[in-house]
């Protein structure tokens, strides 16, 4: 066992432990939700590059149409998945969307949220008043109103794992009014399928590496 609390320690400091004993290794949580043992966890980690995730607290809103890069990580750590009802895709794979369509709604954590690219067209072309409706709390937790009026609460995948992250944030406040951007617009159509755009960059990949084949 270690002889000081695992969050005392130096990165150093864990993954050497004490010769002759088990140490406690607490297992790693992936985006996605998957876990990984605490051994396999320490040996990933060697080498690795760490970045501090920094909870904005009230922090005020960012300048800009694209959170920053330290935003964004916090958003994607906070949700760890897609946060449409059920989804589970991982938050790496996900756009950070705003809740409140920018420049209505601020560039904040409290209206940013990570949905898969499915569901974000799904939202920007299916939602409205007759659509999918959404609402984000300060602590990450999205209310989404389906179309047949019933509600379905998501929270962020932090908040069993990580509840720090799970903490409030600036609450959000707007000046006017959003107005629909979308109305009467449609879904724009695939020059490719995502199978033939796979292909031509895997080619394109290949050929690419072929002078130092």
């Amino acid at each position: 066992m270690f002889t000081k609390p695992l969050r005392e320690l130096t990165l150093t400091e864990a993954l050497t432990p004490t010769p002759g004993r088990l140490a406690c290794l607490r297992p790693a949580a992936l985006m996605g939700g998957q876990f990984l043992p605490g051994a396999i966890a320490c040996r990933a980690a060697v080498g690795a590059t760490i970045t501090r995730i920094v909870h904005p607290g009230q922090a005020p809103p960012e300048p800009r149409y694209r959170p920053s890069k330290k935003l964004a990580d916090f958003v994607r750590c906070r949700d760890m998945t897609c946060r449409f009802p059920g989804c589970k895709v991982p938050a790496t794979n996900c756009d950070v969307d705003h809740t409140i369509p920018w420049p209505y709604g601020p560039t904040a954590a409290s209206n940013l949220k990570c949905l898969c690219r499915r569901h974000h067209l799904l939202k920007t072309f299916w939602g409205g008043e007759s659509g999918w409706r959404e609402r984000q709390l300060d602590d990450g937790t999205i209310v989404w109103t389906a179309p047949d009026g019933r509600t379905h609460a998501t929270t962020p995948g932090s908040r069993l794992l990580f509840p720090e992250l799970s903490e409030p944030t600036a609450k959000v406040v707007t000046a006017e009014t959003p107005v629909s951007h979308t109305a009467g617009l449609t879904v724009p159509r695939r020059k490719r399928t995502r199978a033939e755009d796979r292909a031509r960059r895997i080619q394109s990949e290949r050929e690419s590496n072929d002078p130092w084949n």
